[in-house]
């Protein structure tokens, strides 16, 4: 299967690690309010994909004189760049502010820059930035070339939709594989569909052609619906050099375990709960009350699944609200269990 293939990539500084991946790679995607250095470390330590991403983060406030909670989306922990290659996530829609973000994360010490023209979330779209510009291509080429510019030689990619309302594949991508990316990551829904429906592969699979014509040296990752056991199925539907994993990584957590695989539905309640435990310790220790605990609440399903009581438990942590109080609620619940 894809996600099992052997991987001995390093990031190599002012190096374009992406042409160094095996073929076919694995990346995990940006998600907001997800993947903080603290859930990247739990991913990665139960099986390592070759390429992270941090939370997208505003181009914006990182240029403002407060920029600190931008920052906070860019923490990063002790060794994690030698780990595997980790790409900042910007967006905006100001080229200016594009290319400071971009020379700053690069400053960082980031492996790459990646601009986010994907998010369907109204409030951010209505700035005119991530799908909305999709609607609006010639801005798309100057932040693309801004982030360039910005990006001190790291590489640049993109990640985004097959379409508005509808698919518009062929011109919309086509005009980003112009712009001579690295990488471009292509999540096979519309904006319009937010997270609904399935992804269409068959409009990824368009993108791949459409590289092999345009920009034959930019790879082409897939997006959307990916799981361990369909994984192959949609890299040999669509061609693309990568498969990225997005929500698919809550039902199963060790989704990029190369060796001793065994799906997340089957580990123990012990082993569950064990988890659930560091998570929100984690939490709680990384971000002394910086970050709203309710966030964190977002995960509870996805450790309290597959055992017998697992919906009371959740409901339980459900009706906490801060780390003592889960943290209790689970030692209560363990020690009812002896577990």
């Amino acid at each position: 299967m894809v996600l099992e293939k052997s991987r001995s990539i390093r990031y190599l500084a002012d190096m374009n690690f992406w042409q160094l991946l095996p073929r076919p790679f694995a990346v995990l995607a940006p998600m907001e309010d997800v993947t903080d250095w603290v859930y990247r470390k739990l991913v990665c330590d139960h099986g390592e994909p070759d390429v992270l991403m941090t939370e997208f983060t505003s181009a914006a406030i990182l240029c403002s004189n407060q920029p600190q909670r931008a920052m906070e989306r860019l923490m990063v922990y002790e060794g994690e760049f030698a780990r595997r290659p980790l790409v900042a996530q910007i967006w905006g829609a100001d080229p200016t502010q594009m290319e400071k973000a971009a020379k700053l994360c690069s400053q960082l010490g980031f492996a790459g820059i990646d601009i986010n023209m994907g998010c369907p979330v109204k409030k951010i779209s209505k700035k005119g930035a991530c799908s909305a510009l999709i609607r609006f291509p010639s801005l798309a080429g100057e932040l693309i070339q801004a982030v360039k510019q910005g990006s001190q030689g790291k590489p640049v990619s993109v990640k985004t939709r097959i379409g508005w309302a509808q698919p518009e594949t062929e011109v919309w991508c086509g005009h980003l594989l112009g712009q001579n990316l690295a990488a471009l990551t292509v999540h096979g829904r519309t904006v319009a569909q937010k997270s609904e429906g399935k992804a269409d592969w068959v409009e990824i699979g368009k993108v791949t052609a459409l590289r092999n014509q345009i920009s034959p040296s930019t790879l082409v990752i897939g997006n959307g619906d990916v799981t361990r056991a369909g994984a192959e199925g949609l890299r040999r539907l669509s061609g693309v050099d990568g498969l990225m994993v997005g929500r698919g990584v809550f039902s199963d957590l060790g989704i990029f375990r190369q060796d001793g695989y065994h799906c997340y539905t089957d580990w123990p309640e012990s082993v569950k709960l064990s988890l659930l435990e560091r998570h929100v310790t984690d939490h709680r220790n990384a971000w002394q009350g910086k970050k709203d605990y309710e966030k964190l609440k977002k995960f509870f399903k996805n450790y309290t699944a597959g055992f017998e009581g697992a919906l009371e438990l959740r409901q339980r942590l459900m009706d906490t609200h801060d780390h003592a109080g889960s943290l209790a609620v689970l030692n209560q619940w363990r020690g009812a269990r002896r577990l």
